[in-house]
């Protein structure tokens, strides 16, 4: 594998490159699908509750989910596994389109099409993560995954203002159909990243063994005392920091007073401080130190969620959610750069299915703040993350010396 450009940048290899165009297309059409059946469900059911409902049955098949999927990423063709997961990905956005098409007044088909995501993302995390670092030596790992986290989160901000936008003006059905045609065209450009052989074990390893290998790797990582860290404040950040999202859409109708386009705007710019963040960290390079890195961001990502509770004008929130998306994009890339850092080659994709299994919890996250923002408002539920994710920051700094040092 020969570098054509710069020292150490991903984007010197040809593999990479058609991966992140691929992945941006999954995240585009991703990131339409989330706004667009958040807003529907806050429509159709004129309830905060439902609508973190919808929110958090995403991550609750990971924590059963989860540990298989990754198994599955360490013994099967990557690029198969990913298409495999973008055409399945593809097929539920339509259903989700159709059931949209004449409005509902029950929301579990919806809920259910959401859980098929939810599972399928248990496969699709831990297969792309492990594949980009299997496209770039380890040099380039840091600037890989950075990168990629870039790419993703800025036409995923793109897509959440597309939907928006397609949302008023053609409907809901419509964004969900863009959607869906997005997902299925990174797929396919999945096929072009030859698979990068890990040995003869992982094309020969029969599916009976694949919850074998779930567990072993659970038994591994839980005794790797930095792994275990980093795995607990994903836990934790999941459930009272990334879960404002599920009260979002009531936010910005009830006490920013926007329309779909005005939602789509607020997750455009979330989504371009996300790049922001994801940028800064791929211009650092492979540094040293990057635990105590990750506990700054993970402050700043508590301290912008308690701004944005007391925010009173649309324009305030922008930068506020701006902030929010920066933390968010680095503590991410973070968590996957220093995980995957910690476990031998052939675990990385066992890694990052622990991680997808710890953030599988964020449904108690999604429905705590939908629960509160129903009960007394959505500005304490976010106000309440934001504290709580302070504290995990202070608390990681005072009781991990594993993560501080690493």
């Amino acid at each position: 594998m020969k570098r054509r450009s710069w020292t150490g940048g991903a984007f010197s290899y040809p593999s990479y490159r058609t991966l992140w165009v691929a992945g941006n297309f999954v995240a585009f059409g991703t990131w339409m699908e989330r706004l667009a059946v958040g807003w529907l469900v806050l429509v159709e059911t004129d309830s905060a509750l439902l609508t973190a409902v919808a929110f958090g049955i995403r991550s609750a098949p990971g924590i059963i989910a989860a540990p298989v999927g990754g198994a599955v990423a360490d013994r099967f063709p990557r690029n198969r596994l990913l298409l495999a997961t973008a055409l399945a990905r593809a097929a539920a956005f339509l259903g989700m389109a159709l059931v949209a098409v004449d409005g509902f007044s029950n929301p579990w088909p919806i809920f259910l099409l959401v859980a098929v995501g939810g599972v399928l993302n248990s496969f699709e995390m831990p297969a792309r993560q492990a594949f980009i670092t299997d496209v770039v030596p380890a040099r380039a790992r840091m600037n890989a995954i950075s990168i990629h986290s870039l790419g993703m989160r800025a036409v995923g901000a793109a897509g959440a203002l597309a939907s928006g936008l397609i949302a008023e003006f053609l409907g809901v059905p419509a964004a969900l159909l863009t959607g869906a045609a997005a997902v299925l065209l990174g797929g396919l450009l999945i096929l072009l990243v030859p698979a990068v052989s890990m040995g003869s074990k992982r094309l020969v390893t029969p599916l009976r063994s694949v919850g074998l290998e779930a567990v072993r790797g659970i038994r591994s990582i839980v005794r790797m005392p930095a792994v275990s860290t980093l795995l607990w404040m994903a836990v934790v950040v999941e459930i009272f920091g990334f879960a404002y999202e599920a009260v979002m859409p009531a936010m910005a109708r009830d006490e920013l007073s926007v329309t779909e386009s005005g939602f789509g705007t607020l997750r455009l710019v979330t989504g371009l401080g996300a790049v922001a963040g994801a940028a800064l960290l791929s211009l650092l390079g492979d540094f040293r130190r990057k635990g105590p890195l990750l506990l700054a961001i993970t402050l700043g990502y508590g301290l912008g969620l308690f701004g944005l509770s007391m925010s009173q004008s649309f324009v305030v929130a922008l930068a506020l959610v701006a902030l929010v998306g920066a933390m968010a994009a680095m503590f991410d890339a973070m968590e996957w750069t220093l995980l995957q850092s910690n476990v031998p080659h052939d675990m990385r994709g066992r890694v990052i299915g622990g991680w997808v299994f710890a953030i599988g919890f964020g449904w108690i996250g999604h429905l705590a703040m939908g629960a509160v923002g129903e009960a007394f408002g959505v500005r304490w539920a976010i106000g309440g993350a934001g504290a709580i994710v302070v504290a995990v920051s202070v608390a990681a700094l005072l009781l991990a010396p594993a993560l501080r040092r690493s």
